[in-house]
């Protein structure tokens, strides 16, 4: 219903437009009939909509103010590397930040098959277990609410974080270098205030994350932006001139999943070394590793240089707003200052759940069952991808993580019209300037991602199969070339 009521408001779907029938929204959702009712009979009564017997559903010719209305859902817009004008008289730094693009825009038609880069199964959180342990520390320890939590963090949590870091990323670090932040947005927000000054040059991937593009703009900083290939950040075209701070996706990179080679690793800190930068460390969805070991951290190979960033948004949810760092002992106490300043600490009940979570061992145990379930779904996800492009197509990122990036062969459509297709059919997939992504190369519109973490193995082949069938109605254009366009360009 909020979907339609947008569309409708934002003027996508236009006067006389008509709408889904009951029963196609009914096959195309998987919802019960009573539900599609209900939406319909809500936007009739808000005047949106109206019925016509016999006929079925058109958008109102007269639409009612918006302010009588309730807020639309918010639009995010992609994410751009241009500099903000400048602001007569004002000082603002904020003016042309695009969102980090995690919030999609809502399609303008019903979608059936999801694949939102990012989204772990909503239906995996412990939540009976969750439950479980916050009552008795509600009646315990309630007096823990009335007080402020520390900065830092609990130190509980932190205790079995380093813990878990020791064990799963052969990273030594105290738990006094552990930082808990809201989610990795936090903690490159705080970093990038600490480290970052007018004029300082800042280093990122190409493409990369949207979410820390816009942030050295914040702090009139010069972004230089590297490009990534197969082995990850592409070390040889590093500048020579001084650089604060780099920010990389190791263990797979962001968005094009590659995993940066040992050489690499080694090459991007000696150059850092070179020229006097910080390294940031991004580890957003390195605990699904289901082919092969994980190489080590770059915070294991330089823990003075590196700052070592992760997220519980993946393994438990983005609702939850926490992460942590792992920060060299020279930079943990300003951190924490600039974190006090900022909301004085995460809420206290959620990190106390957690360190029970990791002290019982059902943190691991979570982690193992997702593992295996994200593992069969990814299989399934290759090959449906497989069956409709070939066995050659181009998919990385499929060794980690929960999404993979198909690169389109040539002379298929590009991103946009397959994507547009596969809606038409009840299916989302996501151009890279839909899914938090920034400094996108010219060749960009020949990717698409796919996020498979929130879809059943089920959902995938029948998600496949609708796909299979938009691409078969694709016009296919004229090959350049018999090379796979590069995005390292």
């Amino acid at each position: 219903m909020r979907q339609v009521e947008h569309l409708i408001l934002s003027g996508r779907l236009r006067p006389d437009d008509r709408l889904p029938s009951i029963a196609c929204l009914v096959a195309m959702l998987r919802v019960s009939r009573n539900t599609v009712v209900g939406a319909y009979e809500g936007l009739i009564d808000a005047g949106l909509l109206r019925g016509e017997p016999g006929r079925g559903f058109y958008v109102a010719e007269a639409i009612p103010r918006a302010s009588s209305l309730p807020l639309p859902l918010p639009v995010a817009t992609p994410a751009t590397v241009d500099k903000p004008d400048a602001l007569p008289g004002s000082s603002r730094t904020g003016a042309g930040i695009s969102p980090p693009g995690v919030h999609a825009t809502p399609p303008r038609c019903p979608v059936a098959f999801d694949f939102k880069i990012g989204r772990p199964a909503p239906d995996a959180f412990p939540a009976r277990r969750w439950a479980m342990l916050s009552n008795p520390l509600l009646r315990q320890m309630r007096h823990a609410i009335s007080e402020y939590p520390s900065a830092e963090g609990l130190w509980g949590l932190r205790m079995q974080i380093a813990d878990y870091l020791a064990a799963t990323r052969a990273l030594a670090v105290d738990p006094t270098q552990i930082l808990i932040v809201a989610g990795v947005q936090e903690a490159l927000h705080l970093l990038a205030a600490e480290l970052v000054h007018h004029g300082d040059h800042v280093v990122m991937e190409s493409p990369g994350y949207a979410g820390f593009c816009n942030l050295p703009h914040l702090r009139h900083a010069v972004r230089i932006a590297v490009p990534v290939d197969a082995d990850g950040l592409c070390t040889d075209a590093l500048p020579a001139a001084p650089v604060q701070l780099a920010y990389t996706t190791p263990s797979h990179q962001y968005p094009l999943g590659y995993t940066m080679s040992m050489d690499r690793r080694r090459a991007l800190l000696d150059w850092a070394a070179t020229v006097g930068a910080c390294v940031i460390e991004d580890d957003y969805d390195g605990d699904f590793a289901y082919d092969s070991a994980p190489l080590p951290p770059l915070m294991a190979l330089d823990p003075a240089r590196v700052i070592y960033v992760g997220s519980f948004s993946k393994v438990l949810g983005p609702g939850l707003r926490l992460g942590f760092m792992a920060c060299p002992p020279w930079l943990t106490d300003a951190l924490a200052r600039r974190k006090a300043l900022l909301n004085h600490g995460c809420p206290w009940l959620e990190q106390a759940v957690l360190a029970r979570l990791f002290e019982y061992g059902d943190y691991s145990r979570h982690l193992y069952r997702l593992r295996r379930r994200y593992r069969e779904q990814r299989d399934a996800l290759l090959a449906g991808l497989r069956d409709i492009w070939g066995a050659g197509c181009q998919i990385s990122g499929t060794g980690t993580g929960m999404h993979v990036a198909l690169h389109l062969p040539p002379g298929e459509s590009d991103a946009t019209d397959i994507a547009n297709r596969a809606l038409a059919r009840g299916v989302r997939l996501y151009r890279m300037d839909e899914a938090a992504c920034g400094h996108i190369p010219a060749s960009g519109n020949r990717v698409l991602l796919l996020g498979y973490a929130s879809q059943t193995v089920t959902q995938i082949r029948e998600a496949m199969a609708r796909l299979k069938s938009a691409v078969a109605g694709c016009p296919t254009e004229q090959p350049s070339g018999n090379a796979q366009p590069s995005l390292a360009a």
